[in-house]
């Protein structure tokens, strides 16, 4: 995933060397915008929302504390660059991720990258978790958000056909597509177990029973889009009752 990053700072050098040191990110940052002063930061902030900004302090027209607001307004997170150890505890009553001191070293912009990804990362999966949850109390789960290349896509729940364990991974299948997320099944059967047509029948299988196409108590299996799902033993009985009573 591409994230979108500020400079604000008003010394050319001190932009220079910065961005060079970016330079080794690219693959992972995009610098959406420069700024030199108070009020092109605001307008910028306000034009690009970037991710995080590498914030310096001392700059003309105040400093930059003036523009915490419009950074928190825009949901962006902060890494002070500086040369004063003086604000740092200002910085983070700021609510900044991490304060680096001039000249940066390359490993500790290291640190401050992976810190800050982390926890955009983080508050991201939160966000949707919390969510998820927030339709299961209504006992209305009609959506879920699935990462998707570098962005996430909604699916409506009434196209998933099943949840299959890959590991340390789950693959959804739905009518048209796949998608490999980065948690386990347990997590997926968390957010459905209210759910009235979604069950989990086997340590590696979650299924839609909407979507059955065939079922068999005698070898204790289904079929979906021609995929045949067992049936553990010891949840073979329930499943089958719900399975017929969703048919019926």
């Amino acid at each position: 995933m591409m994230y979108t990053i500020g400079i604000i700072e008003d010394e050319y050098f001190a932009q220079r060397v910065l961005i060079n040191l970016l330079e080794k990110h690219k693959q992972l940052l995009k610098i959406a915008h420069i700024s030199g002063t108070i009020d092109e930061a605001k307008k910028d902030i306000s034009k690009y929302k970037p991710d995080f900004v590498f914030l310096d302090i001392e700059l003309p027209g105040g400093n930059g504390f003036d523009v915490i607001d419009c950074l928190k307004t825009h949901k962006s997170k902060i890494i002070f660059t500086t040369a004063y150890e003086k604000f740092a505890i200002k910085a983070f009553e700021a609510s900044a991720v991490d304060y680096l001191l001039k000249p940066i070293l390359p490993e500790r912009l290291q640190i401050a990258i992976e810190r800050i990804i982390h926890q955009i990362k983080t508050e991201k999966e939160a966000l949707n978790y919390e969510g998820l949850k927030s339709n299961l109390v209504a006992n209305t789960v009609e959506t879920i958000t699935v990462k998707y290349k570098d962005s996430y896509k909604i699916l409506d729940v009434s196209t998933i056909l099943y949840f299959k364990a890959e590991g340390a991974y789950t693959l959804i299948k739905t009518v048209d597509a796949e998608y490999l997320q980065s948690h386990k099944l347990n997590f997926y059967e968390g957010i459905f177990q209210q759910h009235s047509s979604m069950i989990r029948v086997h340590r590696s299988w979650m299924i839609h029973v909407k979507h059955i196409a065939t079922f068999s108590k005698s070898s204790r299996s289904v079929t979906i889009d021609s995929q045949e799902i067992p049936i553990s033993k010891t949840n073979v009985k329930t499943v089958f009752d719900l399975i017929r009573g969703s048919l019926i």
